[in-house]
């Protein structure tokens, strides 16, 4: 994992915990809280989504339109999560710390089959993923996997569509 500042030859992955990656890609959550922001250029890019804890797994792609900086009643304002029950997960995560971010996420995308550190391990032993962010090489054999089986997971999905607008025809 490289912090390169040659970034349109990387792919950026962010990690996220299982728990709120799945609430992200369950429609649950359009805000990922940090303690740091992504940077400038990096807005409106896809982001592969690396899944921690109990996934271990790359499990799709985000954008984030923008972020939001300030402090904790700031960005629960913002957010709308100030109203929210699970508002108190925001808190505690922040704690004291002054500057808060909330990375606005869109175009979230799910693969319908994720892409296991055990599988990407077999390509390089070595592999690990950042505790936040961090950039692979896109000439990398371990990015070119990820971009293949990114393709094949639009293929099923697209192929999966297909098949239940099939079945939507014929049910009563």
């Amino acid at each position: 994992m490289e912090n390169n500042k040659k970034q349109n030859d990387n792919i950026m992955i962010i990690s996220i915990q299982s728990y709120y990656a799945r609430q992200i890609f369950n429609g649950t959550k359009i805000y990922e809280f940090r303690k740091s922001p992504i940077k400038q250029n990096d807005l409106n890019k896809k982001i592969y989504v690396y899944s921690a804890k109990e996934d271990k797994s790359i499990i799709g792609t985000i954008k984030v339109e923008k972020f939001l900086r300030g402090d904790l009643n700031y960005i629960l304002q913002e957010t709308g999560y100030i109203n929210r029950s699970d508002k108190n997960e925001i808190i505690d995560y922040f704690g004291n710390n002054k500057n808060c971010y909330a990375l606005k996420l869109y175009d979230i995308e799910p693969f319908l089959t994720p892409i296991k550190l055990k599988e990407l391990r077999k390509i390089d032993s070595n592999i690990s993923f950042p505790q936040y962010y961090g950039y692979m090489k896109k000439n990398s054999q371990i990015v070119q996997y990820i971009l293949k089986k990114e393709k094949e997971n639009k293929i099923k999905e697209i192929s999966s569509k297909q098949h239940n607008s099939k079945n939507e025809k014929f049910s009563i």
